[in-house]
């Protein structure tokens, strides 16, 4: 990687926000370049006109003066505890955050063009002899590499005139992009990696957000303050934004909204998951090993049984299932068996697993227990999208923890637990059967 930007003074960060919405993501973002590099004096967002470069990423958008009254109340909003969760959050901490109406800005520049303005148009406008400092997601490296999006002038631009802050993004392999960037084509970044790691585990947690999550969060109808201070997230839900939303490519094939499309996703692959366990399970009752099997569920609601019963043939393995919901209906199963524990850990889901295979007479029982959320500015439990799969055999208990993206919905997390915890069955058992040749 290129020399570090902090050698050189920073007055004005630009950061382009072709995100819709943006969120604390994008805030927290930008507070880590202000306390990164403290010579800055200003952040400029740079608010997007809605057409984007990237022909896979373009999408109906709300209206220029909606986004700008978000932004600027997300910017309003931002330092202030009693309406800002990341604030409090910080406050609690003993954090001050730095971000303010004093040192950061919004750019309309791009609203007067009726075309996808280009990031290395951005360059060349902001470009007064120094290079400009951009904020921008890894991920955009990546797509560097496809002409398509980026044109050989535009990389020659960027290179030339742009010292690039890059936020780490999806498992992204930086160093190895600029070198694929270098070799096929022929050109040098600078940049310098932005440290999101300086702020408590409490605070990186909103770092997990993305728009798109923001958006399946309105669709769900779930609270969004703990995406967005809370003034934009009121707007959000007044307004209705993403209620209806779908990706311009997929107007003419499909009604559904984002949120649904996911759902819809998870549900086949929830499908496909119980098809290969019911395959597996004829070849060990064919084969004269353990196949009959049952289901104790909480956080998913009787998913995993549903997904197994409606299958043509289930009743030759799936012997029973229950939903354990509160914690007094689990009290009244485990009965004498009962340890003071969580509802939701190791101990409770190994004991639930035990008991399910006492009381069900099967070869092996499966358990879950889990926190699907939402999130919710009162409730932060650090256990949201932690999920515990209990495996009971007449000779053992597996254990197996779940930890997923705590601001997914509620609704994917269930189906989320649900697949893991069949495709985790179906694995334990395949061992099982090697193991006992």
């Amino acid at each position: 990687m290129s020399s570090s930007i902090s050698e050189a003074k920073l007055p004005t960060v630009y950061f382009p926000l072709t995100a819709d919405p943006a969120g604390h993501h994008h805030l927290l973002l930008a507070e880590s370049v202000l306390r990164q590099f403290p010579e800055t004096q200003l952040v400029v967002f740079i608010l997007s006109n809605g057409m984007h470069p990237d022909p896979l990423k373009q999408r109906e958008i709300p209206s220029a003066v909606m986004r700008m009254e978000i932004l600027r109340s997300a910017l309003n909003d931002w330092s202030n505890p009693k309406i800002s969760l990341v604030a409090k959050i910080a406050e609690e901490s003993g954090i001050e955050l730095k971000l303010a109406n004093n040192n950061s800005a919004v750019s309309r520049r791009e609203l007067s063009y009726d075309r996808p303005h280009r990031l290395a148009e951005h360059i060349r406008t902001f470009s007064a002899g120094d290079k400009v400092r951009m904020i921008l997601g890894a991920d955009l490296l990546e797509r560097m590499l496809n002409p398509q999006i980026f044109t050989n002038e535009d990389l020659a631009e960027i290179s030339c005139k742009s010292h690039l802050l890059l936020s780490p993004r999806n498992d992204v392999d930086i160093e190895n992009v600029l070198k694929q960037l270098c070799q096929k084509r022929g050109i040098t970044l600078s940049v310098t990696l932005i440290n999101t790691e300086s702020f408590p585990q409490n605070l990186q947690r909103f770092f997990l957000i993305s728009s798109t999550l923001i958006r399946r969060a309105a669709q769900a109808g779930h609270e969004l303050m703990t995406f967005l201070p809370a003034t934009s997230a009121q707007q959000i839900s007044r307004y209705g934004l993403y209620d209806k939303r779908k990706n311009r490519l997929e107007i003419l094939s499909s009604n559904l909204t984002e949120l649904q499309q996911r759902l819809h996703e998870l549900m086949e692959q929830l499908e496909e998951s119980a098809k290969k366990l019911q395959k597996f399970l004829n070849q060990c009752e064919m084969q004269k090993m353990l196949h009959s099997f049952s289901v104790l569920e909480t956080s998913t609601g009787g998913l995993i049984s549903a997904a197994f019963t409606s299958l043509s043939g289930a009743s030759m393995h799936f012997l029973e299932g229950r939903i354990l919901y509160s914690p007094e209906a689990q009290t009244q199963f485990l009965g004498s068996s009962l340890t003071v524990d969580s509802t939701v850990s190791q101990k409770r889901t190994q004991d639930l697993a035990e008991a399910m295979l006492r009381e069900s007479g099967t070869d092996w029982a499966l358990a879950e227990t889990g926190m699907a959320g939402p999130p919710t500015s009162e409730r932060r439990s650090r256990k949201n999208g932690l999920c515990h799969l209990g495996l009971a055999f007449s000779t053992e208990v597996r254990y197996k923890c779940l930890e997923l993206n705590p601001f997914l919905t509620r609704k994917e997390h269930q189906l989320l637990f649900a697949i893991e915890a069949i495709n985790w069955a179906e694995e334990a058992l395949h061992n099982l059967k090697a193991t006992s040749k």
